[in-house]
């Protein structure tokens, strides 16, 4: 009766603060004992799933989450079996055994796929005890997902849980359950059936969503006070009603002048001007195409002739810098002029409208988003070109919005928090995470166009304490040597993606800053963001480990991964084996522009070769091994050769990057090694051989001395990646010489410039 009672109020709850949609109510059987396997649940999130089960649920929980006297009550109400950490393992032995109990007795239960934490600081993987309760007692698998449920009514904040109210009122939330899976399915089989949900889920619920930058209008009414952006020009910062009264009047300046353009392009570094500017775009139902300006003349004319782009925006000051040419027939817009035509009593009214109106009314009636849809193309950004020649990248409102999504949720990104902006955007992860991801929920975003500019950098974030910094390894390396020890304190979330992060850097960086950096994972095909590290949690003394150095840590929310065999896409390898990393999700582009064979041959049934080699743990956890370009088949063996420049670094001791390792045809053994380096810290290449030989390399990974070659500087992209095409081309062109190169400079990308 109690049981009764308490569904009939939680169904209560759903159909009035949240709006819960619920798909597969089929899988779950009508009578006898199952075992739910569910994906994490956040304080109260558990009564959501409680709620839409179609029979009484027992759930298996860990006391840390129920530490009110709410939740204990509603806990004893919906009979969870508990687990006192307060008593060490052999409690939370006890609740898996009763756990089997219950199954025994015909029972739905209900297990966590991150595992029961103790108080005493340690968690029980989720593999021991979901094993235990199946071999006390068989039953079916029943995998469920909850998704979006982060907007719980209770929610984790600054090391405690905390209320909050979900918004937008009615919050949407999905609950999916998956086809039962056999009493003999293994835990890495059930994990890969909860995030395959995830990713269906996401898809799914990627209706409920608007577009970016409509989601934006609406923070921007809501907070039009609170600081939304910075930079070199407005370093006193500009409000969110600000910023949206100038993309109103910006909207309203550019319409009659673009016409029926479909591609705008953008010349302009992070800041100000290339936000207001990408946000109007979207606005008008434009697709943007940041053009990179550390790139040459030619990929430029070529990305705008791709895209048949007859409109560029920029600035004249940014230009003084970086002149542009775009060719015949493109005409450039300038920022500085339309700013001289728009007066001030347009300005005034502009932001009279943003703070008296809603925003769902400046977005339906002033501006009449509402016939833009998720599917719509938001942005064309290509490719760095790192193995190869840049491609148009197409990216619909439906991948922006739901990674940026995902990120919040994942990271913990809040109104109060403040990002370090330093990524172009016309890079991914600038476009999506430092640049769309803040004005989602209010946050405020520092930006400054040259990541290279450490000492500024530093000082930036010093002066604005910052919260979160988004950068890459390669840029993290000059702040090591030119910012001061107290820059970053203000950080807790540091972030580096784009490229390998050594572990011997970021305990450097831990060192000297106060802050360790954490690895993430992503590709321009992927919106960009798949999985990252985050800060380990400690809740009520319990630890909860979320950083695993050396891996790229869990897929975030929505998006599913697996290891598959290279020469064969369906043959999907068990855990630990190493293979070709492929993801799925709404995050997945709608394709590469122009190129509809490509597109094929990266995407097979929705999911997407990212051309990395990877394995996975018991828990999910990405490992990557390598690019699957970076392999050589030396003597019929493949050879790493990420994993030879992790060798050499860590013989040389050093946390810079002095050396790069590339591969030549060779007549005798297929191909052979090549390293191109800046400096070896006084050792010879003779000693280096033997080194790696002492490591345990085997022979055919070892670069002969006669390969190692010394270049003045390592050729990069714009991105700080390793330019791979011009890497093996120089080395092409030494090797055939016969002989050490001497002295040689690689032409050097464009400087990164000042703000407009």
């Amino acid at each position: 009766m109690i049981q009764s009672l308490l569904r009939a109020l939680l169904r209560l709850l759903t159909h009035t603060v949240y709006r819960v949609r619920v798909l597969g109510l089929e899988n779950v059987p009508r009578r006898g004992g199952a075992l739910l396997v569910c994906n994490r649940l956040s304080y109260l999130d558990w009564l959501l799933l409680f709620a839409a089960a179609p029979r009484p649920v027992r759930f298996v929980l860990a006391d840390v989450f129920a530490n009110s006297w709410l939740a204990r009550r509603l806990a004893r109400r919906a009979r969870v079996i508990p687990v006192d950490g307060s008593a060490g393992p052999e409690e939370v032995a006890r609740a898996l055994d009763a756990a089997g109990d219950a199954l025994a007795a015909g029972e739905l239960v209900c297990l966590i796929a991150e595992g029961l934490v103790s108080r005493a600081g340690t968690a029980l993987p989720f593999p021991q005890a979901f094993q235990r309760v199946l071999a006390r007692q068989p039953a079916p698998v029943v995998p469920v997902c909850l998704d979006q449920a982060w907007g719980s009514l209770f929610g984790y904040a600054d090391g405690r849980f905390r209320g909050r109210w979900p918004w937008p009122v009615p919050y949407p939330v999905g609950v999916a359950f998956g086809a039962p899976l056999p009493a003999t399915a293994s835990a890495a089989e059930a994990r890969l059936a909860v995030e395959a949900l995830s990713a269906d889920l996401g898809v799914r619920h990627a209706d409920l969503n608007l577009p970016v930058h409509r989601q934006f209008v609406r923070a921007a009414a809501r907070y039009p006070f609170r600081s939304c952006v910075f930079d070199q020009v407005r370093p006193e910062g500009l409000s969110y009603g600000r910023a949206l009264a100038g993309v109103l009047c910006f909207v309203h300046w550019l319409r009659p002048r673009l016409g029926p353009a479909e591609m705008v392009g953008v010349w302009l570094p992070p800041g100000v001007g290339g936000l207001v500017g990408n946000v109007a775009l979207a606005v008008l139902g434009k697709t943007s195409v940041n053009l990179n300006y550390t790139a040459g003349a030619e990929a430029v004319q070529s990305a705008l002739r791709q895209c048949g782009v007859k409109h560029v925006l920029s600035a004249r000051r940014f230009t003084a810098r970086l002149p542009l040419d775009p060719g015949p027939g493109v005409d450039v817009i300038y920022l500085e002029d339309v700013a001289t035509q728009i007066s001030n009593v347009r300005r005034l009214l502009a932001f009279l409208l943003v703070i008296l109106l809603p925003g769902w009314v400046i977005e339906r009636w002033v501006l009449r988003l509402g016939r833009q849809t998720m599917d719509d193309l938001a942005t064309v950004i290509f490719s760095s070109g790192s193995t190869g020649d840049p491609k148009g990248v197409m990216l619909t409102h439906r991948n922006i919005a739901t990674n940026a999504l995902a990120c919040i949720q994942y990271l913990d990104i809040h109104k109060d928090d403040r990002v370090l902006g330093i990524l172009p955007f016309f890079h991914s992860f600038g476009y999506t995470v430092t640049m769309w991801t803040p004005l989602l929920v209010g946050a405020s975003t520092v930006y400054f166009p040259d990541p290279r500019a450490a000492q500024e950098i530093g000082e930036l974030c010093k002066t604005y304490r910052c919260t979160i910094f988004l950068t890459t390894p390669t840029f993290l390396r000059f702040c090591l040597r030119r910012c001061e020890p107290d820059d970053f304190r203000s950080l807790h979330l540091l972030v580096c993606g784009a490229e390998k992060m050594p572990q011997a850097l970021a305990l450097e960086f831990q060192e000297r800053f106060g802050v360790l950096p954490l690895e993430g994972y992503g590709c321009t095909e992927l919106s960009p963001v798949v999985s990252a590290n985050t800060p380990d949690r400690v809740v009520d003394g319990v630890r909860f480990v979320r950083n695993r150095p050396g891996s790229i840590g869990l897929p975030v929310p929505g998006v599913v991964v697996r290891v598959v065999n290279p020469d064969a896409y369906d043959e999907v390898l068990p855990p630990g084996q190493e293979g070709l990393l492929m993801v799925r999700g709404p995050n997945v582009m709608k394709g590469y522009l122009h190129k509809e064979e490509l597109t094929r041959q990266v995407v097979h049934d929705g999911w997407y070769a990212t051309g990395d080699m990877a394995r996975l743990d018991e828990d999910g956890t990405i490992f990557l091994t390598g690019r699957l370009s970076r392999f050589a088949k030396v003597g019929g063996e493949m050879v790493p050769l990420e994993k030879v420049e992790e060798e050499l670094h860590g013989l040389l001791g050093t946390a810079e990057r002095v050396l790069a390792v590339t591969c030549v045809p060779d007549e005798t053994r297929g191909e052979r090694l090549v390293v191109l380096y800046t400096a070896l810290e006084g050792q010879e290449t003779r000693g280096l051989g033997r080194g790696l030989t002492a490591r345990g390399l085997p022979n055919l990974w070892v670069p002969s001395e006669r390969d190692y070659h010394r270049v003045d500087e390592l050729p990069v992209l714009g991105s700080g990646k390793v330019d791979l095409k011009r890497l093996q081309e120089t080395a092409l062109r030494v090797a055939a010489a016969g002989r050490p190169c001497g002295p040689h400079r690689e032409p050097a990308s464009r400087p990164a410039p000042a703000a407009p």
